[in-house]
C-alpha cells in the first residue's frame, strides 16, 4: 500500500454480487472478512515499508531528504525520523524522454543522488522558471565518470499549466509547490534522490543495508590506517578508476604511499548513505593525519554491486576550506547557562538549549522534557560540577564538548564523562546529542 494506489475495482462481478445474495448475510460477512484480509495489509507491514534510497542520514546536515519518482511523475519530501510516510507530495513533470541523461539536449532527467547549489527568486529568472528556482551539481563526479554530459538540470516552478513528462530534463513543479518545498532545502546539504521508480522495502531490510554498508566503509577505513593494502584494494572494484589511475594503478599508488609515511590516521564522521540508480553514494568527513601532514574534507565513495558485494568504483575528496574556529569562551558561556538552568530547574530554559531532532538514551526531546520532569519532582536539589572541559571536532555550525560532570541529587551522586553534539541554528548554539560515560560507582537510594 503505502503511498502507492491498491485498485481493487472488478474484485466482484456482477454475477458474483448476486451470487453471495442468495448464501446468506453471515456468509457474506465472512466472505469480505476473508477478501480484506487478503487484499488490505496489516497496518505494522504498511508503516514497515521505507524508501530504499534513504539508508543513513548524518547527525548534522539537512532534516529532510527529496525524492523523485519519474514513474509516478511525483516528488516526495520525506524526513529523517519518520521514513515510512512523506511530509509532502508534490505533482511534477521530468523529461520528455524516459532513462537517465546521458548527453545534451537528449530531453531526460539525471537519475542519481545530486544536492542543491543555489537559489533563485523570480526577480532572478525567465519567466519559463516561474517563481523559483534551485539548480542541482549535475553532472555529479560519478556521471563524468560514466561520460554522462548536459548541464542546467533545476528544479522550478512554472507559470503554465503543469504536464506530466513535458520538461526538456529539468523537475518543474507548480510555483505554489516550488516555493512550500524551498522551506525543506538546505543548499549543498539537502540530498535529492532521483529514480525511474521509488523502491519501498521493510525498514528491517534498510537498516541491515545500512549496517553492513557502515562496516564495509570502517573496515575501508581501518585497512587504509594498517597499510594492509590486499585487504584495502580488495573493497575497491576492477571497474575503479579516480585521477586518472585504474584500480591497479590505485593499488600501487596506496603502496608507494604505505612505505613512505610511518603511523597513518584516518578518522571518518558525519556518515551518509543514500541509494539511486544502482549506486550508493557514501559521502563522509574524513581527517587523515601522518608525519607532518593533515588533512580534513569531503569523501565522496560511489559504490556499485559486484554479485551481492558492495564494491567502490569512484572516489573523489575535497578539502574543507580553513573556518573560523569557535572562540572556546562563547562555548563555554553556553554550557554554563545549560548548567545553571539544569540546577535551578528552569525547566522551560533547559529544554531550549536543544535542538528539535534531540536524542539520547534512545529517547526524542520530547520524551527528555518528560524525563527531567519527573527528576525535578523527585528531588528537592540538584547540584552540577564541570572541570576539563575542551572543545573538539570544531567548525562553522557545530562543535563537540567534553567534559568531566558531577552530578548530586539529595542523596543521589554520580561521576562521569559528559559529551554533548552543539549544532547552530540562526546564531543559536542547540544540543543535538547527548552521551554520559561514568567513572565511578553511584551512590544513595
Amino acid at each position: 500500500m503505502h503511498y502507492l494506489d491498491r485498485n481493487m475495482t472488478g474484485l466482484l462481478t456482477a454475477k458474483t454480487s448476486r451470487a453471495l445474495l442468495r448464501i446468506g448475510t453471515t456468509k457474506i460477512i465472512i466472505f469480505f472478512v476473508l477478501v480484506f484480509a487478503y487484499y488490505i495489509p496489516s497496518a505494522d507491514a504498511a508503516l514497515n515499508l521505507v524508501p530504499a534510497h534513504l539508508l543513513k542520514w548524518p547527525e548534522t546536515g539537512s532534516d529532510y531528504a527529496i525524492l523523485v519518482d519519474k514513474s509516478a511523475q511525483k516528488v516526495f519530501v520525506f524526513q529523517r525520523d519518520n521514513l515510512s510516510k512523506p511530509v509532502k507530495v508534490y505533482r511534477c513533470s521530468t523529461g520528455e524522454n524516459s532513462g537517465p541523461k546521458s548527453r545534451k539536449n537528449d530531453k531526460k532527467t539525471p537519475e542519481g543522488v545530486y544536492f542543491f547549489t543555489k537559489s533563485f527568486v523570480k526577480r532572478d529568472l525567465a519567466s519559463t522558471y516561474g517563481i523559483m528556482a534551485f539548480p542541482l551539481d549535475y553532472p555529479n563526479q560519478l556521471d563524468k565518470k560514466q561520460g554522462r554530459r548536459g548541464y542546467g538540470i533545476w528544479f522550478h516552478g512554472t507559470d503554465e499549466v503543469l504536464k506530466p513528462r513535458d520538461t526538456n530534463g529539468c523537475i518543474v513543479l507548480e510555483n505554489r509547490d516550488i516555493e512550500d518545498l524551498a522551506s525543506y532545502i538546505r543548499l549543498r546539504e539537502t540530498p535529492v534522490i532521483i529514480n525511474a521508480k521509488m523502491d519501498l522495502v521493510p525498514y528491517k531490510r534498510l537498516r541491515e543495508e545500512s549496517t553492513n554498508l557502515e562496516k564495509l566503509i570502517e573496515t575501508w577505513a581501518r585497512a587504509w590506517e594498517k597499510k594492509d593494502i590486499d585487504q584495502y584494494i580488495n573493497i575497491y572494484s576492477q571497474q575503479f578508476s579516480a585521477r586518472g589511475m585504474d584500480c591497479d594503478h590505485w593499488k600501487a599508488y596506496k603502496t608507494r604511499l604505505a612505505k613512505k609515511y610511518g603511523k597513518i590516521e584516518v578518522d571518518i564522521d558525519n556518515i551518509q548513505l543514500f541509494k539511486a540508480n544502482g549506486n550508493v553514494l557514501a559521502k563522509f568527513d574524513q581527517t587523515y593525519r601522518t608525519a607532518g601532514f593533515e588533512s580534513r574534507g569531503e569523501k565522496r565513495l560511489y559504490l556499485a554491486k559486484n554479485s551481492d558485494r558492495w564494491r567502490i568504483v569512484g572516489e573523489f575528496f575535497s578539502e574543507f576550506k580553513a573556518k573560523k574556529k569557535v572562540p572556546l569562551q562563547e562555548v563555554k558561556n553556553f554550557v554554563d547557562a545549560w548548567e545553571k538552568a539544569w540546577e535551578h530547574k528552569d525547566l522551560r530554559t533547559y529544554i531550549s538549549f536543544y535542538d528539535k531532532r534531540f536524542r539520547a538514551s534512545g529517547m526524542d526531546l520530547r520524551a527528555w522534557e518528560k524525563y527531567k520532569a519527573t527528576l525535578n519532582k523527585k528531588y528537592r536539589a540538584i547540584k552540577i560540577e564541570i572541570s576539563q572541559m575542551k572543545v573538539v571536532n570544531q567548525s562553522g555550525k557545530s562543535a563537540e564538548v567534553h567534559f568531566r560532570q558531577s552530578y548530586k541529587a539529595d542523596a543521589y551522586h554520580d561521576l562521569g564523562m559528559k559529551k554533548l553534539l552543539l549544532v547552530k541554528e540562526a546564531n543559536n548554539w542547540k544540543i543535538r546529542k547527548e552521551t554520559w560515560c561514568p567513572l565511578s560507582e553511584k551512590t544513595g537510594p
